[in-house]
């Protein structure tokens, strides 16, 4: 399991840009306790190189079957098939495990290798507003499209 510390400062290297990008203000404090307070009723997925973190993936149960998912991100110099295969074989794991049918995430629109992470990986648009948009992707879906990503 990931320490708060390591999460924050791996958010705090690519989400303070695309947050002040949307007009909304970065606050280090109310990102940790966000992590303090997801952390412990969240299912992670970690990458490691040399000791430090990575990749992470963080995931909340919201409904039957359906997770949301809290926190994603890999550092901007482990960005490789490689990793991403390491992070999406432990969220299988996962997925297996506790049932997850489904997954929905938040993500800013000025975030645009997020957008089209999300894209890639098959996930719909279900909502959206002049900040961000929501997406859901079921998993036998997500499974399809992450084999062609994982290349």
């Amino acid at each position: 399991m990931p320490q708060v510390h390591e999460i924050l400062e791996l958010d705090l290297l690519t989400l303070r840009e695309h947050t002040e990008r949307a007009g909304d203000q970065f606050d280090r404090d109310r990102l940790r306790q966000s992590i303090e307070a997801s952390l412990p009723i969240s299912e992670v997925a970690v990458v490691r190189r040399q000791g430090a973190l990575v990749a992470y993936a963080m995931l909340q149960p919201q409904e039957a079957g359906q997770w949301f998912v809290t926190g994603f991100n890999t550092h901007p110099e482990h960005r490789s098939a490689p990793v991403f295969r390491v992070l999406f074989g432990q969220f299988l794991n996962i997925a297996s495990r506790r049932g997850i049918t489904s997954l929905r995430s938040n993500v800013y629109k000025t975030n645009s290798l997020s957008m089209a992470f999300h894209a890639r990986l098959g996930f719909q648009v279900t909502r959206e507003n002049a900040k961000g948009v929501e997406f859901t992707v079921n998993l036998p879906q997500l499974l399809a499209k992450s084999r062609l990503v994982a290349r």
